[in-house]
């Protein structure tokens, strides 16, 4: 592909992420954050200083941490299932999924998606 065509899909692949009424936010294999879409900045903790930042510094609670790394660990153990819990961090239930991100297999990342409890009926 030319580097036209790659930069024109990276940019309809953002605006389409930041089209959608969920908030998504990917995730290395670390727990670095890589991208947020503008939902995920309107209903979650999302700023553009955590861009590159390690996703464990804002949460709140340790328990989110150790759920964190327990996720991390089972998608890089193989687990290609995604994980779903709801959480209540900022007043307002939410329905989270985090999915592992593979490349021939391996796993590189993951995505977590979230959406207002509410918005789900």
């Amino acid at each position: 592909m030319n580097d036209n065509l790659a930069s024109g899909a990276d940019n309809l692949l953002r605006l389409a992420l930041d089209s959608l009424d969920l908030a998504v936010t990917l995730i290395d294999t670390q727990g670095i954050i890589l991208y947020y879409n503008r939902r995920a900045a309107e209903i979650l903790d999302r700023r553009p200083e955590y861009i590159g930042a390690d996703a464990h510094a804002h949460h709140r609670k340790a328990a989110s941490n150790r759920k964190l790394d327990l996720m991390l660990e089972e998608f890089g153990n193989g687990r290609s299932e995604p994980f779903h819990y709801r959480a209540i961090p900022y007043g307002k239930p939410l329905l989270v999924t985090v999915s592992p991100i593979l490349e021939m297999g391996r796993f590189v990342g993951c995505t977590q998606s979230v959406r207002l409890e509410e918005e789900n009926s």
